[in-house]
C-alpha cells in the first residue's frame, strides 16, 4: 500500500521537503511506500519538470505527474475515492494546512478528514514549515526571485535559484567589449529574476563553470532588445545547446552607462568582485546534468 503526498510542490523547497519528510516517516513505520503526487510545472514556475520530478524522486519512493486537466472536474470524495484509493491503491493521504482539492477547490483539511472517515482512507496534515517566522512558500520565493534577493530564495528553497535557457545567437556585443557571452533564450515557463548582474554557475551535460549572469534591458545601448546573458570565467565546449544557471548573488542592479569603454570597466569590476565571492564558496549541485 501507499502513502500518497499530494501538492504542486513548485520549487521542491525546504517546507516540500519537510512536509514528504514527515510523510515518509508516517510511511516507512506502517510498512508503506511513499508516492509524491503532483501536477506539471504552470508559469511562473520555479523548475522545469524534469527537476521537479528528479528532486521530489530523492524525497519520496514513486513520483506520479498527473496532468491537472484529468483531475480538476473531479469532486472532492471522487478524487479521493477514484485516484486515491483505487487507482494509486492510496492508504494515507498527506497534504498541507493551505492545500485545497476537489472541483473549484472545495475541500481542505477539515473537509479532507471528514471524507477520509466516511471512506476509511488516513488522512494526515503537516502543519507548514517556518524560517524566521514566516511560512515558507513557493509564492515568496518568487516574489524574492522577482526582486533580485536571490540569497533569501536560497535559503528557503535549500539551494540556489536556478534558470535554464537554450544557446541562441547574439549580435557580438558583449564579445566586443571584451567579455564574451552566451545568449540565452531562458524557459518562458520559469519565473524570471530582478534586472542586474549575478554571480552564477551555469552547468552543461560534461560539465560547469562559474561567471557572471546578465538580464535586463542593456540601456547603454538602446537600440537593442532585452537579453539574458551568462559570460562564463572558463571556456564553454563548442555547440553547446541548454544551460543550467543557478543565480549565487545579486552583485548590482541593471545601469545604464555613458559609453562603451565605461561598462567594459563595470564588468571588469564585476567580474573582480564574482571571484572574490567565489573563494569562499563551492559549486552547487546539478539539478538536470550531473
Amino acid at each position: 500500500m501507499r502513502v500518497i503526498a499530494v501538492g504542486r510542490f513548485d520549487g521542491v523547497h525546504l517546507g516540500h521537503r519537510h512536509l514528504l519528510g514527515q510523510a515518509r516517516a508516517w510511511a516507512r513505520a506502517r510498512g508503506c511506500s511513499l508516492l509524491a503526487y503532483t501536477f506539471p510545472p504552470e508559469p511562473p514556475a520555479l523548475l522545469p519538470l524534469p527537476a521537479k520530478v528528479r528532486l521530489l524522486g530523492e524525497e519520496a519512493d514513486e513520483v506520479e505527474v498527473v496532468p491537472w486537466e484529468r483531475v480538476r472536474d473531479l469532486g472532492a470524495e471522487e478524487f479521493l475515492r477514484e485516484e486515491i484509493q483505487g487507482r494509486l491503491k492510496g492508504c494515507a493521504l498527506v497534504m498541507g494546512p493551505d492545500h485545497r482539492f476537489g472541483r473549484g477547490r472545495e475541500a481542505g483539511p477539515a473537509q479532507a478528514r471528514e471524507l477520509g472517515e466516511k471512506l476509511g482512507l488516513a488522512v494526515v496534515v503537516v502543519e507548514a514549515l517556518q524560517v524566521a517566522g514566516r511560512v515558507v512558500s513557493a509564492r515568496r520565493i518568487r516574489e524574492l526571485i522577482g526582486q533580485g534577493e536571490v540569497d533569501e530564495a536560497a535559503r528557503l528553497l535549500g539551494r540556489p535559484p536556478t534558470l535554464w535557457g537554450r544557446v541562441v545567437p547574439g549580435v557580438g556585443l558583449a564579445r566586443r567589449l571584451g567579455f564574451p557571452t552566451l545568449n540565452l533564450a531562458l524557459d518562458p515557463l520559469l519565473v524570471r529574476p530582478a534586472d542586474g548582474v549575478y554571480l552564477a554557475w551555469s552547468f552543461w551535460p560534461g560539465g560547469g563553470a562559474p561567471g557572471l549572469f546578465y538580464h535586463g534591458k542593456r540601456p547603454t545601448f538602446p537600440g537593442l532588445s532585452p537579453s539574458a546573458e551568462v559570460h562564463l570565467f572558463s571556456p564553454p565546449p563548442p555547440d553547446l545547446a541548454e544551460v543550467e544557471v543557478h543565480l549565487l548573488a545579486r552583485l548590482r542592479p541593471d545601469q545604464v552607462f555613458p559609453s562603451p569603454a565605461a561598462l567594459a570597466r563595470q564588468i571588469e569590476r564585476d567580474v573582480a568582485q564574482a571571484r572574490a565571492l567565489l573563494a569562499d564558496r563551492g559549486p552547487p549541485r546539478p539539478l538536470v546534468w550531473v
